[in-house]
Parts: structure tokens; C-alpha cells; sequence
């Protein structure tokens, strides 16, 4: 077995020595009510009782939080937005053989469970305008063997899903929509994760809201999905149906299947996670009013140079801003997104970096058979696609350290000194 370096940061977040702006390990602080409210699910109740820390009343009320914020029927918390596709996976059915049409920008987790039911990926290309799945492409790649569309709405960008669904319904598909990015994503004011079959949500700490690390909601509007869904994340486990004489008789509790075709699972969310993550919803709005407004200041600052280009929003969607992707076209004079980047990590001591590698280039899909491709536009336009460093607040709340100012006026010394 080939060996793989070790890297203590492959995300490129964290503190780096040389650099004056670089990326953090957090969108932004816990604020103190977030803090005592994982200090009060740790703390015994007057009685001296200690709560429980798992499928408990914290994550009832934070399901219950969770879908009144998105607007949706039934919300399910999980330990990550990875199971919640896990999730959507086994609520879809997927078999060996089937097809699953994937962007290929994309973070890997929107392929892998898919991938680990025996799915075939279909690759499918992105808009040149929006940077999410292109419907026109999706719809091409559609075959007598495709069993579902994941619709991922990347860096806080809406998928185009008054054009997607009516292609998915046309052909009986069902639509799985990766909001990992995407909280507060909406299109006509519903929120992305209630158009398909099924939404699923990170809170990752590198998230607009996050829940101690990780975290991840599964919502859905399916009754009888719903009913499933308990037992599928914790291990089958239920109540025994009926009276009893004895509660202890035939023992405290069942074990069942709940779909025939699948094994229950462990994906349980812990009290204190939900707890926080109830408190967090009460600010992911403002968090992503301070991102939009700094959005709008680097365009500005940067609307005279032509080389970099922004993502651009289906009608009536809502920019999350989740991470800040640009891309750079320095094809008049030669030069591409490595020779900016030099400039920009190297001169400018701004660390930029490049995410979200087309997962057909991984060794993990191509050793799963799943590097064919034909995305023509992604090919071409990723190589030149970089990300400034990013978080709710870049400038310090003093406002002494104009962070954004400085990052884009070394940008444009970058850009003007490769004109050359």
C-alpha cells in the first residue's frame, strides 16, 4: 500500500507563521449565551439529577427550532451532514448499479455515501454563471439507470431548483439537496432543502453555525419517512408495542428493522451539540447579513479588474457567502491562478488557497472506477479558481485591522503587476 503524507492541516485553515491574513479555524466566536448553554446541559438540575446527553429534550426542541427556521415538516439532528446524506441514500434506496448524478465541485462527502451504497456517480458539469450544477447537463446525463440528482448548493450559491425539479419529477427521480453551506440559502424566499426529496445540513465548525465541532440535520417532508427515521439512526432501538405487566419483560426496550433493505445505524446527535445548536439559530441570519456585506465590499473594491470574476445568483436566490471563491482569467497576458497565487501567498503574504478539487481528479474515485468524466466547463474554469480567507467579521470588531481592504488592495497589486 502506497503511503500518504500526514498533514496536520489539509483544510489550509489555522494560523500560519508569514502571512498577515490567514484563514481561521472558525467562521466566528461562541458567544457567552452559546457557552452556558452547553454549561447548563453539563450541570445537575435542582434535584441533583444530571441530564441526559443524548436523545433527550435539547434535541427535541432543536429539530423543532430547526424546521420551523427552513420551513420544513420534520427535522432529524445527526453527529454529521455526511450521515445525513448516509441518510438520504438509504431513504433513496440506492442499490449497486444504480446511477447518482453529482456535481463534480463539490466537497467529497456529497459523493462518498452514495458511493459506499454501490452507486455508480455520474459526473455532472457546473453553470458557468451560478458555479453549481448545470440542470441542461443534469438532465443530458440521464439514464434508464439514474435513481437520484444531489443538488449541492456550494458556498452558500442556490442550485437552480425552479429548473431542476421539474427535470427530476419529468424522469422519477428523487432529489437529495446538500445544504451543508447553505443555511439561510433561500430562492423566492423557501429555503434550499425543502424543494426535493430530502435536505441535509452540516454544522461543521468551519460553518456559518456550528455545533461543537460537528454536527448535521436531516429534514424531510414524508410522513412515513419520518417514522423511519429514528430508528434508522439509533441502531433500531424502540419501544416494545402494547401494554405490558411487567416493563422490564421481555427488556427495557426493542430492536426492529425499519426498512427492510437496510441495516439501522448510528448517527445520534449529543444534548449539548443541540442545545448550542438551538442558541446558534438565533443568529445565523445576522452572521450572514455581516458575510453579504462583505461580499458587496470586495466586489466593489474590485469591479475594475477584469480578470477576477464572482459567482453569479439564480433569480430571486439568497448568497449565503460560504466560503470566497474567485476566479482568475490572466489568459490576455499569459498568465493563470499559479502565477497569481505565487504573487499573492508569496509577495502579498495573503494566504490564499484552492478548494474543492473536481472529485474526478481524487485517487479515491478514480480507484473506485468513478474517473470517467465529461465536464467541460468545470475542467476549464477550476485550474483558475482560488479562495480569499474567510469568516464572519474579517476585520476586528475595533475596526483598527481593515482586513478586507488590505487583502483586496494586494490582490490588485497582484493582478496589475502580472499584466506586467
Amino acid at each position: 500500500m502506497s503511503k500518504v503524507a500526514k498533514l496536520s492541516d489539509p483544510s489550509g485553515r489555522g494560523k500560519v507563521a508569514g502571512y498577515d491574513v490567514t484563514f481561521p479555524t472558525m467562521q466566528h466566536r461562541y458567544t457567552q449565551e452559546e457557552i452556558d448553554a452547553v454549561v447548563k446541559v453539563m450541570t445537575p438540575n435542582d434535584d441533583g439529577e444530571m441530564p441526559g446527553q443524548t436523545q433527550g429534550k435539547y434535541l427535541e426542541q432543536f429539530e423543532k427550532d430547526f424546521a420551523a427556521f427552513v420551513g420544513s415538516k420534520y427535522a432529524f439532528g445527526v453527529n454529521n451532514c455526511t450521515n445525513a446524506l448516509k441518510l438520504a441514500a438509504i431513504f433513496c434506496h440506492i442499490k449497486p448499479g444504480d446511477e447518482v448524478i453529482i456535481p463534480g465541485y463539490t466537497y467529497c462527502a456529497s459523493a462518498i455515501p452514495f458511493g459506499d451504497l454501490g452507486a455508480k456517480i455520474v459526473w455532472a458539469d457546473i453553470n458557468p454563471y451560478t458555479w453549481t450544477i448545470d440542470p441542461d447537463d443534469f438532465e443530458r446525463k440521464i439514464t434508464p439507470k439514474t435513481k437520484a440528482v444531489v443538488c449541492v448548493h456550494l458556498l452558500g450559491i442556490p442550485c437552480d431548483m425552479k429548473k431542476i425539479m421539474p427535470i427530476a419529477r419529468k424522469h422519477g427521480l428523487y432529489v437529495v439537496e446538500d445544504c451543508a453551506q447553505a443555511m439561510d440559502c433561500t430562492i423566492d424566499g423557501q429555503h434550499v432543502g425543502t424543494f426535493g426529496d430530502f435536505g441535509c445540513f452540516s454544522f461543521h465548525s468551519a460553518k456559518t453555525m456550528t455545533t461543537l465541532g460537528e454536527g448535521g440535520m436531516f429534514i424531510c417532508q414524508d410522513d412515513q419517512i419520518a417514522h423511519n427515521v429514528p430508528g434508522i439512526r439509533h441502531n433500531g432501538l424502540c419501544a416494545y408495542q402494547g401494554e405490558r405487566e411487567r416493563y422490564w419483560v421481555p427488556a427495557m426496550s426493542c430492536v426492529d428493522e425499519f426498512l427492510e433493505d437496510r441495516w439501522p445505524q448510528n448517527f445520534c446527535l449529543g444534548e449539548a451539540q443541540c442545545a448550542l445548536g438551538s442558541v446558534q439559530l438565533k443568529s445565523v441570519y445576522s452572521n450572514n447579513e455581516i458575510l453579504r456585506a462583505q461580499d458587496a465590499r470586495i466586489r466593489a473594491a474590485l469591479a475594475d479588474l477584469p480578470e477576477i470574476s464572482f459567482p453569479g445568483i439564480v433569480e430571486g436566490g439568497r448568497y449565503v457567502v460560504h466560503q470566497y471563491v474567485m476566479h482568475y482569467d490572466g489568459s490576455a497576458y499569459g498568465k493563470n491562478r499559479n502565477d497569481l497565487l505565487d504573487l499573492l501567498t508569496g509577495k502579498y503574504r495573503v494566504r490564499a488557497i484552492v478548494q474543492y478539487y473536481p472529485l474526478y481528479r481524487f485517487p479515491l474515485f478514480q480507484k473506485k472506477g468513478m474517473g470517467a468524466y465529461d465536464c467541460p466547463v468545470l475542467d476549464k474554469w477550476w485550474d483558475d479558481s482560488f479562495s480569499f480567507p474567510w469568516w464572519c467579521g474579517v476585520d476586528d470588531p475595533e475596526g483598527t485591522n481593515e482586513k478586507i481592504d488590505l487583502m483586496c488592495e494586494r490582490l490588485r497589486a497582484a493582478v496589475l503587476e502580472l499584466r506586467g
